[in-house]
């Protein structure tokens, strides 16, 4: 937290300075503080399960995230988790660590030039699915028992995306972007120092309703060898509906001891159909399935729903409700979730 506390403090000068420079088009810096705070329940029929039930508080979280720019040409993100329901030691004992998700989320600064952009820093790996879009406090999902989760894929809850290293794009119009990164492995225990890399590409597209997201990642593993990540998304949108499907050669992630770290790939496959529906600026509700085969067979099976009310600007109230196929289990979630911006410079 010192650590991050002092970087602000570092940073915070050069904001400043830039923006009062009025004559340097493209200087700006925007500091939001993001809580969000959530009740998941979740229980499985006495019938049909083992009656178990339990409740956690879901992605509950405090968030921050600073944007801004030094000029037309360097921009830079920084985001955090600063609190975290889930794991609150974790985010700070896996600091150094690159094989599990840390209090920093992302730190990058960008370098434009024309049709290229060079980024450098911590970034997430530049894998398919429209679920990394978002930022991880606006992802919705849902726990049930035997530390599933519903809503999101098994691969965006357990795999530690964001890698440090660096990437080069290329983009054509507004339509299409090609993208190259190297970045450390999640399977290497310290950044750099352990020497396994990760190597991806990607093809984003937007062409009218159409849009994509495909990629290929090769994973190094301790052994020297790859896995090799392959996810192949695709979105229509049609009015004020959107359909989504997403397709993942994996299936989930094994844990190390005591879920210490990832130690493996499932193989296998994720199918990931959604829905979404947007009726208004207040309004947004969607739909959301998770289909998991290996070795010709089903893992498992999920879906679920989640609605978004914006009572105003900045304040979102959120609830959903899914069930699971394996463990039988029902699962619900309600909260609410606030951006506040303090600082705009």
């Amino acid at each position: 937290m010192k650590k991050l506390l002092l970087l602000f403090a570092a940073l915070l000068p050069c904001f400043l300075a830039h923006s009062q420079e009025a004559e340097e088009p493209g200087a700006y810096a925007e500091f939001q503080v993001i809580p969000r705070f959530e009740f998941n329940p979740y229980f499985t029929p006495g019938q049909t399960g083992d009656g178990s039930s339990g409740y956690t508080f879901g992605n509950s979280s405090i968030y921050t995230l600073v944007e801004g720019a030094f000029s037309e040409r360097v921009s830079f993100t920084l985001c955090n988790h600063w609190l975290s329901a889930e794991s609150l030691s974790g985010l700070y004992t896996s600091t150094l660590h690159s094989n599990a998700n840390n209090w920093l989320d992302i730190l990058t600064f960008d370098f434009s030039f024309g049709n290229w952009t060079f980024t450098l820093g911590k970034d997430y790996l530049a894998t398919g699915g429209f679920e990394y879009e978002a930022w991880d406090v606006d992802i919705d999902y849902l726990a049930a028992p035997d530390g599933k989760v519903l809503l999101a894929s098994n691969l965006w809850y357990a795999l530690p995306a964001y890698q440090w290293g660096g990437k080069v794009a290329y983009g054509i119009e507004d339509h299409t972007t090609f993208t190259l990164q190297m970045t450390t492995s999640p399977f290497g225990e310290r950044p750099f120092a352990s020497g396994l890399y990760a190597y991806s590409g990607k093809w984003d597209g937007s062409y009218g309703p159409l849009s994509n997201m495909w990629s290929v990642s090769a994973l190094q593993r301790p052994d020297g060898g790859f896995e090799w990540l392959v996810a192949l998304s695709q979105r229509v949108e049609a009015g004020d509906f959107t359909v989504g499907f997403d397709w993942y050669n994996m299936a989930d992630v094994d844990l190390g001891p005591e879920e210490e770290a990832p130690c493996e790939l499932v193989k296998g496959n994720t199918f990931r159909p959604t829905l979404s529906w947007a009726p208004s600026d207040k309004w947004e509700c969607s739909l959301a399935g998770n289909v998991y085969t290996r070795m010709g067979e089903l893992y498992d099976l999920n879906a679920g729903a989640a609605v978004h009310f914006l009572p105003m600007e900045g304040i979102q109230l959120h609830a959903a409700a899914g069930w699971d196929l394996y463990s039988n289990a029902f699962s619900a979630m309600a909260g609410i979730k606030v951006n506040l911006t303090f600082l705009t410079l």
